[in-house]
């Protein structure tokens, strides 16, 4: 009851009421602020729609109508309803688009271009803007969907220089470093970068890189790129001089056969021109011997005859060995020059035997490398398909190798590639053809062997392995291995077998490894 026998203080009432009053006149003034920021972020919103209509009309016929109505629709502001409408209308349009180039987009890109240039003027939305430009120009784009959202991508980017780190820090960085590892281990790298190789391969099979990590790795890996392809390029003009010193070799033959020639050619015009003075003289002598009616003249005319026909006779011999003795040396050196020819075509055979067996073996484990899987499962798969014999396939993946490469070093996992290519090789049938597909991966061909005996062999050979004691600094390492089986199919080609392979060494791997698995 104390409340009502105190009498109430006007001036405290006054004051809360000035207190509300300030407070409801903040609240309109934040309220009106709002409703203004609102307003300014509806009209920008409805300016760059306009804008963006404006930049794509002319793209397709079909949009060209609801781009106009939603720009007429946001000129009066946003009515909710009958934009919702336009767009609905411009969504369905955008649907019945078939995906086909465009055939008049080269009329409609320069104008289209000019504007854009005109009004996206920071450096990576010009940069990005005549990208697209050059592209759209040499109809990259399929339609005109892909050239418009390449060009929202492109207008929409950030407007100062952060740009590239923005995009660089969304990159997949073990996405790119899945890639760049199987391009290594898809090219043939020359022998002397075998280490750098190795070393950039397992950098982009570390785990957890940071960004500074992954700059300098993709820098190494550039650089060795880099290398092997000016070493190749140094072989290939070593190529190119071998094959130009040939070339020479075989002008300079051309030329000895055609003086050896022409000595001939030479040699018999000079036997011919002798026949004739000779025959002449002949003639002559029988005609003074017809003639003659004494015997002391007729004595004179043929000594003098005959001794004209000795002196040419003398003559045409010494010009013949003469001729005979160039034509000799010219033989002489075209017989040591096919002997040179014969000699380096020798070691040229040598170095391409050595070369070809470089590209087809592993380095490490002194395998058969991917090239030579390719090459061999090319003739297995046309014996299998003349024959119809049984052909499998196993693909062999060692446990935790990449533990023992943190654990103990790289030099104990190759010591642990080698071993277990050495355990396969012995462990394994003549007829059978191992090769190391790289990294921890060993493939087998099986030729005559369904899947149940490849099974069987796969088995022996993982236990076998399985036995096998292996020491890493001084601690003793269990090493296991699984694998994948499959048996060719009538269907089948050499991918779908190996992807089938593939995913039965995924199920070893699942059901706790050291096993095998057939698909």
């Amino acid at each position: 009851m104390s409340f009502f026998s105190k009498p109430t203080d006007p001036d405290k009432w006054k004051e809360k009421y000035l207190d509300l009053l300030d407070e409801q006149e903040q609240s309109e003034a934040t309220y009106k602020k709002a409703e203004e920021s609102c307003k300014e972020k509806e009209d920008l919103l409805c300016k760059t729609i306009i804008r963006l209509t404006i930049a794509t009309t002319g793209l397709d016929p079909h949009l060209d109508p609801h781009l106009l109505g939603i720009r007429e629709q946001l000129k009066s502001g946003i009515n909710s309803h009958a934009l919702k409408d336009e767009l609905e209308k411009f969504t369905l349009s955008v649907a019945q688009i078939k995906h086909t180039p465009d055939q008049n987009q080269s009329v409609e890109i320069q104008p289209l271009f000019d504007f854009l240039l005109q009004r996206y003027t920071t450096e990576n939305q010009q940069s990005l803007l005549k990208l697209l430009k050059n592209k759209a120009e040499s109809a990259k784009f399929e339609n005109s969907n892909q050239l418009f959202i390449a060009i929202l991508e492109a207008i929409e980017s950030d407007n100062d220089t952060s740009a590239p780190t923005i995009i660089a820090n969304h990159i997949d960085i073990g996405i790119v470093s899945r890639q760049l590892f199987l391009f290594l281990e898809g090219i043939e790298i020359p022998s002397i970068f075998d280490q750098q190789a190795q070393t950039a391969k397992q950098l982009l099979a570390a785990p957890n890189q940071t960004t500074i990590a992954f700059e300098s790795i993709l820098d190494k890996s550039f650089k060795l790129l880099l290398k092997i392809k000016q070493h190749n390029q140094s072989e290939q003009q070593d190529i190119d001089k071998f094959l130009s010193h040939i070339t020479e070799q075989l002008a300079a033959l051309d030329i000895s056969v055609m003086g050896a020639s022409t000595a001939a050619q030479k040699s018999a015009e000079n036997r011919s021109k002798l026949d004739q003075p000779v025959s002449e003289q002949m003639e002559e002598l029988q005609l003074s011997s017809t003639n003659a009616t004494k015997l002391e003249p007729l004595k004179g005319i043929i000594n003098s005859r005959l001794a004209s026909i000795a002196k040419e006779i003398e003559e045409h011999s010494q010009k013949e060995a003469i001729q005979r003795q160039k034509t000799q040396q010219q033989l002489d050196d075209l017989v040591d020059k096919i002997k040179d020819m014969e000699s380096e075509s020798c070691e040229l055979k040598s170095k391409l035997k050595i070369a070809n067996t470089q590209a087809l073996r592993d380095t490490l484990t002194g395998l058969p490398n991917r090239n030579a899987y390719n090459e061999r499962l090319e003739t297995e798969l046309a014996r299998w398909k003349r024959y119809r014999t049984p052909l499998s396939l196993i693909i062999w993946d060692i446990d935790h190798f990449k533990n023992i490469n943190d654990s103990y070093g790289h030099k104990a996992g190759d010591k642990v590639l080698l071993l277990i290519a050495k355990q396969l090789s012995d462990h394994s049938r003549a007829t059978d053809f191992i090769s190391r597909f790289g990294g921890e991966e060993f493939t087998m061909l099986l030729p005559n062997t369904d899947s149940k005996s490849a099974l069987i062999l796969a088995n022996q050979l993982r236990q076998t392995i399985e036995k096998t004691g292996f020491n890493a600094s001084g601690a003793s390492v269990a090493i296991t291995i699984s694998c994948g089986i499959t048996e060719f199919t009538p269907n089948d080609t050499d991918e779908s077998a190996f992807e089938r392979a593939d995913q039965a060494l995924y199920q070893a791997k699942q059901q706790g490894r050291n096993r095998c698995c057939v698909l």
